[in-house]
């Protein structure tokens, strides 16, 4: 395998993993070769002790990994809440960190606990414990790093290697998993002496260290971790008898040596605030978490390559892919897809994958191998479109569904203890997966808002529980006039998986939910959003959603500071709004526990009547948003029930004033300023009818800006199209200046400008127009059998007609009663 580099792996390397001390046995995890060929050691060798990597602090946890309840994949859980400068703890709360040790039945650590059990060795986990991992990794511990939930096996150096990316190009392998099921997983159940194997798997593992640097190893743990396992070994050897030690091949090579050296001593780390507990795990979760990055992806197709191995299987590959192609064939059918496969189809593929295996010297179809099939006698139409979905259910079927389960006597977590004691509570079925309703009334009962309160703070930790089908938004403003919230819950085991990883944040749902809160205000800062009020309210409203009223103060203290500074008027308007709803809906959300709101609500409004000063520069396009803001405003000081009688109503209309007045101010916007002030009393019919007339009757203002003007006018007082009939009048002049050809061009905008009308306001504006024209019929206005594109193309070639009547003398045939 090595023999084209230029430096060969040490022989005394080699030598020295397998001695009649100790057997350094180095592993791939999740590797069912690896397994196979560790079961056949321990039963020949029978060691003394089973040393394993993993933290130290599992070593109790063993009699529950090996119970007989225990059902793989199962997964040691562990979490880990740090200390951090008084400064951190402020911002950001104390560092958060968690991980999985996950086990299936052909991961060769939990296969070395099983068959180790069976020869009566002491069994052991040596890695140093998971805080000390974390406070040796350097990068887990700047202050702003957000919570991991991580892999406990990961190899990344694996995925890093040069060597391998290299060695695997060479050998026509698309990665190194492809690079080592060709290697390695080929020999499972094979006659491969296990001294040859260790040693190939160690070189492998050699080569791939050659790309890391000391400086890179102590950063990210790794010394730290070997030094750890390396005192552990020798302690164990200062006793007679064979020692085993399984790990994980990267740490392997390293090991022997630093265990002759007697040097340095185990790191550790202060374990207070630390949990480990054995959970349920899934194929799922083993495949989504770990997947590339630590051992084999799918983990169902191992398993079984991992079961034909152990039942003494002729061909496993074969069978496999047999077993899987028919499988993946009767799916297609089931779910009725246009590339749904044929038998014929099936065999194609099988035969195609057993070619390919047989032309890269593989004794039966290895994974890729399949793949390969699939893609080449399956997918008939773009890889990018058909394959995607053929190889998507390809993936998914090859990664499982499985989910373990532990014995009562593992306990349960704390947080998931807490969520089953709030459901029963609560009186929430979750003693299925069957989905069910509830509906909610927020303002008359307790119960039901608590039970809002908590659905919101378990959706808030991403925990997939409930979720809210119809109902009051508080943020967004709509439904405001229910008075129930709809949900649909349904317990399933990926609800438990997420609340065993949302523990990082607390015991409780009401703990978990405001460190988290903690954290969100923290990363709403540090991502650059921190002036934007409207997601600082928005993040405060949802705080009382979750009823952590008493956990807001930080939050508050944000709303207020990022009023002051934002920039943005459409921002502080959205806040401004979403404020007064909340301050209006206090009883649901019980926001009079929060008496700084009326403060609040008074500043946002000052700060956004500041910021429109500055409105007659903002360009033509963001006038739309900043009109839909201003039309917002007007309403907030409309509803004294909202506002009260501390909004300053003359810090609006002045400033709305020069909007009117200066050219540079963007015609929508002085249009829609104009509409307020009149509705608003602020200015006179004969004013707003001067503005009306400079804007659209003067020649110097462009077309598309007499219409932007009308536009804003009508959306902030649209009843001025039939309330006022010199307006009306003023149009009616407007469009008669124009010649067919303008018209049929402006007549789009024109559109626009009374499209929020309603079908009853239409027939009124049409009523004003006919009596303008001595109450002529003008016809049907409403013509659904023809659309605006037709309509539009209909009058271009009216036009045309006409032009073309006219160039030929013949125009006097299109006058009223000519009958050429």
């Amino acid at each position: 395998m090595a023999a084209d580099v230029a430096e060969k792996i040490p022989e005394a390397l080699l030598a020295g993993l397998v001695t009649p001390q100790v057997i350094y046995f180095p592993i791939r995890h999740h590797s069912p070769a690896c397994a196979w060929q560790l079961e056949q050691l321990i039963r020949k060798r029978k060691p003394r002790a089973i040393l394993i990597e993993g933290p130290d602090a599992f070593t109790p946890l063993i009699p529950l990994i090996l119970h007989e309840k225990t059902r793989a994949p199962v997964a040691v859980y562990t979490s880990f809440v740090g200390e951090a400068s008084e400064g951190a703890v402020a911002k950001f709360g104390p560092p958060r960190h968690a991980a999985y040790y996950p086990f299936c039945d052909y991961s060769p650590e939990l296969v070395a606990l099983r068959v180790g059990s069976q020869m009566g060795a002491k069994l052991r986990f040596i890695d140093l414990d998971y805080p000390g991992q974390i406070e040796a990794e350097k990068a887990a511990l700047t202050e702003s790093a957000a919570p991991r939930v991580e892999s406990l096996l990961a190899e990344r150096h694996f995925k890093r290697s040069r060597f391998l990316q290299a060695l695997a190009r060479r050998a026509g392998c698309r990665d190194h998993n492809d690079l080592w099921d060709h290697l390695f997983e080929t020999r499972i159940a094979s006659d491969t002496p296990t001294e040859k194997f260790i040693a190939d798997v160690a070189a492998w593992c050699w080569y791939a260290r050659r790309d890391a640097t000391p400086e890179g190893l102590a950063a990210d743990g790794t010394v730290a971790r070997e030094t750890a396992m390396a005192a552990h070994i020798r302690e164990e050897l200062s006793q007679p008898g064979l020692v085993l030690v399984v790990t994980g091949g990267f740490h392997t090579v390293s090991l022997p040596e630093l265990v002759k050296a007697k040097s340095g001593t185990p790191a550790r780390a202060k374990k207070s605030n630390a949990l480990t507990c054995l959970v349920r795990y899934s194929f799922e979760q083993l495949d989504a978490l770990n997947g590339y990055a630590a051992g084999m992806p799918s983990p169902l197709y191992y398993d079984q390559v991992w079961q034909a191995a152990k039942n003494g299987t002729e061909m496993p590959f074969t069978d496999l892919a047999t077993k899987f192609l028919v499988q993946l064939g009767q799916l297609t059918r089931k779910k009725k897809m246009a590339s749904a496969l044929s038998l014929a189809d099936e065999i194609a593929g099988l035969e195609q994958a057993r070619r390919l295996a047989a032309l890269r010297g593989h004794p039966g179809p290895m994974r890729e191998d399949l793949l390969d099939g699939i893609r080449s006698c399956f997918v008939k139409g773009a890889m990018d479109a058909e394959g995607e979905v053929l190889l998507g259910l390809a993936h998914h079927a090859l990664a499982g569904a499985s989910i373990g389960d532990v014995p009562p006597e593992a306990g349960i977590p704390p947080l998931v203890e807490n969520f089953r004691a709030a459901t029963r509570e609560l009186r929430l079925n979750i003693g299925d997966s069957t989905r069910r309703k509830t509906s909610l009334d927020l303002y008359r009962k307790v119960s039901p808002r608590k039970c809002s309160r908590f659905f919101h703070s378990v959706g808030f930790l991403d925990v997939p529980f409930a979720t809210m089908r119809a109902g009051p938004d508080f943020v967004k403003g709509t439904g405001l006039e229910r008075l129930h919230e709809h949900w649909d819950y349904q317990w399933t085991p990926q609800t438990e998986s997420k609340l065993v990883e949302a523990s990082i944040y607390g015991a409780t749902i009401e703990e978990a939910a405001a460190n988290r809160l903690v954290r969100a205000v923290a990363e709403l800062e540090s991502q650059g959003r921190g002036r934007n009020a409207a997601e600082a309210v928005a993040m405060l409203v949802h705080a009382c959603r979750m009823g952590l009223h008493q956990h807001t103060e930080r939050l508050r203290a944000l709303v207020a500071a990022q009023i002051g500074e934002d920039p943005d008027f459409n921002s502080l308007t959205g806040a401004l709004n979403q404020l007064i709803l909340l301050w209006e809906s206090r009883e649901p959300l019980e926001a009079h526990q929060l008496p700084e709101i009326p403060a609040l609500i008074k500043a946002a409004y000052e700060r956004a009547c500041y910021l429109l000063h500055d409105l007659v520069n903002a360009p033509a396009e963001a006038a739309d948003e900043i009109l839909n803001s201003l039309i917002v405003l007007r309403e907030i000081l409309q509803t004294k029930a909202a506002a009260g009688d501390f909004l300053d109503a003359t810090l609006f209309f002045g400033p709305l004033r020069k909007l009117v007045e200066e050219a540079k101010a963007a015609a929508l916007l002085a249009g829609g300023a104009a509409g307020i002030l009149h509705g608003a009393g602020q200015m006179p019919e004969a004013e707003l009818l001067r503005a009306l007339a400079g804007f659209i009757g003067s020649a110097a203002v462009e077309p598309g800006n007499q219409m932007a003007f009308l536009t804003g006018l009508l959306r902030a007082c649209r009843e001025l199209a039939w309330r006022q009939p010199a307006l009306t009048e003023a149009v009616e002049k407007l469009l008669a200046a124009w010649s067919e050809d303008e018209f049929i061009e402006r007549l789009p905008h024109l559109r626009l400008a009374f499209a929020g009308l309603t079908p009853r306001e239409t027939d009124q504006v049409a009523e004003v127009v006919a009596a303008l024209h001595d109450g002529e019929k003008i016809g049907t206005l409403y013509r659904p059998e023809m659309s605006e594109g037709e309509m539009l193309a209909a009058l271009r070639m009216d036009s045309a007609v006409k032009k073309a009547l006219a160039q030929d003398g013949l125009a006097d045939w299109l006058q009223p009663g000519r009958n050429p």
